[in-house]
C-alpha cells in the first residue's frame, strides 16, 4: 500500500483551500482534521474548476470508454491553467512562446498575468506588458514552453477584473470605442435558445409574440459578436444599431454570392 506522507497531506490541504475554497484544520477535541469552513466560489471560478476537472475526466480508465462519448474537438492548453492561475494570484511574471494563427514562427513573451477567461470552450489569458502597461490577450492553445518567473510585476491601478469584460461578448474589448445598444429580432425557436442561454448579461426582452421576440443588449460591436449573429442565419435580424445592420446586410449578400 502506498504511504500517504505528511508533506503530501499538507499539499492537498493547500489545494483544497486554493482551488475549492475549502478550509481544513486540526480539531483538538476530535483529535483529527475537519472542514472548518467553505467559502463561496468567486464569480467565474466555477467554470475554471470545471475546466480543471475536464483534464481529469479526459483521463478516464479504458473500461469506461464505451459509456462516454466525448467531443472529438478538445480545447488545447488546459495544462497551463493551474500555473497561470497561481501567477495571477501571486502577481508573478510568466514567460512563454506564442504563435498567432496568421504567423509561422512563435515569439517569446514576458507578461504579467491578470485574468483567465473562457470563451466558447477555449481559455485565454489577459495580461499586461510590464515595459509599457499595455493589455494583451493570449489563447492558451497557442502557448508553449510556459515558465514562471520569480519576479513580480506592478498590477495596473485602473484595472478591474470584474468590470473589464462586463460589456464585451467574447475576448475582444475595444479601448477606443463605446458599447452599443443592440436590438435583435429573433424567431420563436431561436428566442427559446437565447432565453435559456443568454447572449450577454445585459440581455432584456423588449417584446414577445407568436412570431417574433425582440431583445436588447448593451455590448461592444466586435468581430466575436458579429460572428455569433452570423451563426444564427435567418433566425435573427438586426434592428439596431444602423451600422451593424448594414454590415449584416452586406455580409449576407456576399455569402449568398458564393452559392
Amino acid at each position: 500500500m502506498t504511504s500517504y506522507t505528511k508533506r503530501t497531506f499538507q499539499r492537498d490541504v493547500l489545494v483544497l483551500a486554493e482551488d475549492f475554497c475549502i478550509n481544513v484544520s486540526y480539531d483538538q477535541k476530535q483529535r483529527g482534521y475537519v472542514v472548518t469552513s467553505t467559502d463561496p466560489l468567486p464569480a467565474g471560478h466555477q467554470r475554471l474548476l470545471e475546466a480543471l476537472e475536464l483534464q481529469a475526466f479526459l483521463r478516464l480508465p479504458a473500461a469506461l470508454a464505451p459509456h462516454v462519448q466525448l467531443e472529438v474537438r478538445q480545447p488545447l492548453g488546459l495544462e497551463h491553467l493551474r500555473p497561470l492561475l497561481y501567477a495571477v494570484q501571486a502577481r508573478q511574471l510568466v514567460a512563454f512562446s506564442y504563435c498567432k494563427f496568421w504567423e509561422d514562427q512563435p515569439t517569446r513573451r514576458l507578461v504579467g498575468p491578470l485574468l483567465l477567461k473562457e470563451f466558447k470552450g477555449r481559455w485565454y489569458l489577459l495580461a499586461t506588458k510590464p515595459e509599457t502597461g499595455e493589455l494583451r490577450c493570449f489563447g492558451l492553445d497557442r502557448i508553449t514552453d510556459l515558465e514562471q518567473s520569480p519576479h513580480s510585476f506592478t498590477h495596473p491601478i485602473t484595472f478591474d477584473a470584474s468590470a473589464y469584460y462586463a460589456e464585451a461578448f467574447g475576448i475582444i474589448r475595444p479601448d477606443d470605442e463605446l458599447p452599443q445598444q443592440v436590438v435583435l429580432s429573433l424567431s420563436p425557436t431561436q428566442a427559446r435558445y437565447v432565453q435559456t442561454y443568454p447572449l450577454h448579461a445585459s440581455q432584456q426582452v423588449l417584446s414577445q409574440s407568436g412570431t417574433e421576440t425582440r431583445i436588447e443588449l448593451q455590448v461592444f460591436d466586435t468581430h466575436d459578436f458579429r460572428m455569433e449573429l452570423l451563426s444564427m442565419g435567418e433566425e435573427v435580424q438586426v434592428i439596431a444599431p444602423a451600422g451593424l445592420r448594414k454590415w449584416m446586410s452586406r455580409t449576407c449578400k456576399a455569402v449568398a454570392g458564393f452559392y
